[in-house]
């Protein structure tokens, strides 16, 4: 019995090859995103920290005073330049996703062609094989009526 051959494998396998690439584009632009999104929340923490713990406890040192509100404006500026940041790196995030759905579903038409194309092999392999079988038959029957 011959073996089943899709002549689009290699298609295929490119195919596969470059949704398993966007997908861990996707995942890397994932993990950026999430790592921002921590950085955001301990700098407006320390944010919130310096300016509640050190600004209210200081208020007769008006040097302290201001060296505090110039770290908390710098934590502010920070805190502005990673959000702007995020925002580019989830812009990013959402185009690779697209790219990776977009890979993925061609490669899916090409493994639903594939799978078909197997059916209909077997299925004629089914009908060979038995058609031998009946082959086979046929002359043990006439060879036993000898």
């Amino acid at each position: 019995m011959r073996r089943f051959q899709f002549r689009l494998e290699s298609i295929l396998e490119l195919r596969e090859k470059q949704a398993d690439q966007k997908r861990l584009e996707l995942g890397a632009i994932t993990q950026r995103c999430e790592t921002l999104q921590r950085d955001i929340d301990a700098h407006t923490g320390l944010r919130y920290r310096t300016l509640t713990e050190h600004g209210l406890a200081s208020v007769a040192d008006i040097e302290y005073r201001r060296a505090v509100e110039a770290y908390a404006a710098r934590l502010t500026m920070e805190i502005d330049r990673l959000r702007e940041e995020l925002r580019e790196a989830e812009r990013q995030r959402d185009e690779i996703a697209w790219e990776y759905r977009e890979a993925r579903r061609k490669a899916e038409v090409l493994e639903k062609l594939r799978s078909r194309r197997k059916e209909s092999y077997l299925e004629v392999v089914k009908r060979e094989e038995q058609l031998r079988l009946d082959e086979i038959s046929q002359r043990m029957m006439w060879s036993g009526k000898e």
